[in-house]
């Protein structure tokens, strides 16, 4: 996928703009509290504040230019990270995997562009972080997503005057954060906000199931737009290069078939719509360059 793109873009003379983070090189020490660090420095760079990030693909691919493909994958794999000179940063997120569980793989992912970039990484679901590099990935996609001071905050505000941790409580913190329940107790875990072996213990008890989660907070979030076209055979920003090389005259159908590893069927759903397109144009609506 990586390939068939800079092909296109290449044939259509088109530059990817990236605007990536300053490369911070783990230092010897406290791993986790460098990713905490970063990971707000980041933040704050980004314009993001302590609030939540309600679409990490589109941050991904929109404010830093990270070519970002959803594909579906083996269950045990959560994403794929590679940099290259030429290409730059490249991620790939499993589509079979719930929206929180791939927003939390990107912020993983993240981590390595921003520590390791030059180190290619898959990440396996349930994976024991042990390595250095695997830590601090670890640790930074939990505080992109869930930055603690914003937590400490909240969890005040909503445990304020009661004496006991619930379910109502990890419900809301999740659903704020845009985290599963389970990201969200690791978390008050990690920030002492909740004694360790919590998640286990809901786990025995009934779990935190989603039948409670919609008592609490009614219907749940919609995944985000662009992560459900993302689910599509290919992103937006590669069938648009796909369509313009073929209005274009450079490729054929059978050529982007072959490129992009569809058969003819699925090219035509990506072409549906170009004779309209061609039929529409009009000097009014030509993209200045």
């Amino acid at each position: 996928m990586v390939s068939a793109e800079l092909e296109l873009e290449n044939a259509l003379g088109v530059v990817r703009i990236r605007n990536y983070p300053p490369e911070r090189p783990i230092l010897i020490g406290d791993v986790t509290s460098q990713a905490e660090n970063d990971a707000q420095q980041l933040r704050d760079w980004l314009g993001l504040g302590l609030g939540p990030v309600n679409d990490v693909v589109s941050l991904l691919e929109l404010q830093l230019g990270v070519r970002v493909f959803l594909r579906p994958l083996d269950s045990k794999i959560s994403g794929i990270f590679a940099f290259d000179d030429m290409a730059g940063a490249c991620i790939l997120l499993n589509s079979n995997h719930p929206p929180e569980r791939i927003s939390l793989s990107g912020a993983h992912e993240l981590g390595h562009l921003v520590a390791t970039r030059r180190t290619p990484e898959a990440l396996l679901f349930n994976e024991r972080f042990i390595s250095p590099e695997e830590k601090y990935a670890d640790s930074f996609g939990r505080a992109f997503l869930t930055p603690a001071r914003s937590v400490r905050q909240l969890f005040v505000d909503i445990t304020s005057g009661q004496s006991h941790l619930t379910r109502r409580h990890i419900i809301l913190l999740a659903n704020t954060f845009r985290v599963s329940r389970e990201a969200m107790v690791r978390r008050l875990e990690e920030l002492s906000l909740a004694r360790k072996g919590t998640w286990e213990w809901f786990q025995i008890n009934g779990r935190i199931t989603n039948a409670q989660a919609q008592e609490v907070i009614g219907d749940p979030i919609e995944i985000p737009a662009n992560i459900l076209r993302s689910r599509g055979l290919v992103p937006h920003r590669l069938a648009l290069l796909a369509r313009e090389s073929s209005k274009q005259g450079i490729y054929s159908e059978g050529q982007l078939a072959q490129l992009l590893d569809l058969d003819r069927h699925a090219i035509r759903e990506i072409l549906d719509g170009l004779d309209s397109e061609a039929s529409e144009a009009n000097e009014q609506f030509e993209i200045p360059r």
